[in-house]
Parts: C-alpha cells; structure tokens; sequence
C-alpha cells in the first residue's frame, strides 16, 4: 500500500470527451496496476474509493515515483509518494512496459 496521486489525463471514449478530464484522485494504491483487473485507489478511511476499468498497460519503471496507467476508458498519470507502508508486490519482466499486445477483445 502506498500513497498516490491519480491525475486523469486522457478519455479514451468519444461519448464523455472531457468529462472528469484533469480530476484528481488522492488516496492508498493497495497494489501494483495489473493488466486485465481494475485499478483500486482508497480516497479516505470510510470506504470510498475510485475504482477504473480494466488495466491495458502500465508505463514507467515500478521504483520510479511516477507512472502512467492506461485503463479502458482513460489514461492516469500517478506520482507515488514515499515508500510503500506495506510491501506491493511488482510486476515481473525485465521491460518497463508490462503490456500485452492489445489485440485482444474485452
């Protein structure tokens, strides 16, 4: 678990063009972005929470303090803050992008 800040940097649907463009999301990541699952980031102690549409790939290098996720609909930049309170388990692979080919259907 380690504490981030999510900015929503781009939309990637035609319908909702600029809605929640640039919000900003505080809270916990409770694990490293996974391809295929939704990102979960805990905004504050009584439960709520932001959760995204499946993960298409993750860029940056997991020790760094800043990376991007791109999601379904839309693509987050997030900066990490400190060290993780509790051990997050990282991506395995030697690339800095854990991404598949995205040719595959949702």
């Amino acid at each position: 678990m380690v504490s981030v800040t999510a900015r929503k940097i781009r939309n990637q649907t035609a319908e909702r063009s600029g809605v929640a463009l640039g919000r900003i999301y505080t809270g916990y990541l409770i694990s490293y972005p996974v391809i295929g699952r939704g990102m979960v980031i805990f905004r504050d102690p009584h439960g709520h929470r932001m959760i995204t549409t499946p993960v298409r790939r993750v860029l940056g290098e997991p020790t760094g303090t800043q990376i991007y996720v791109e999601t379904e609909n839309s693509v987050y930049r997030l900066e990490i803050h400190g060290e993780p309170l509790y051990p997050m388990a990282k991506p395995s692979g030697g690339s800095n992008e854990a991404a598949g080919s995205g040719s595959g259907s949702a």
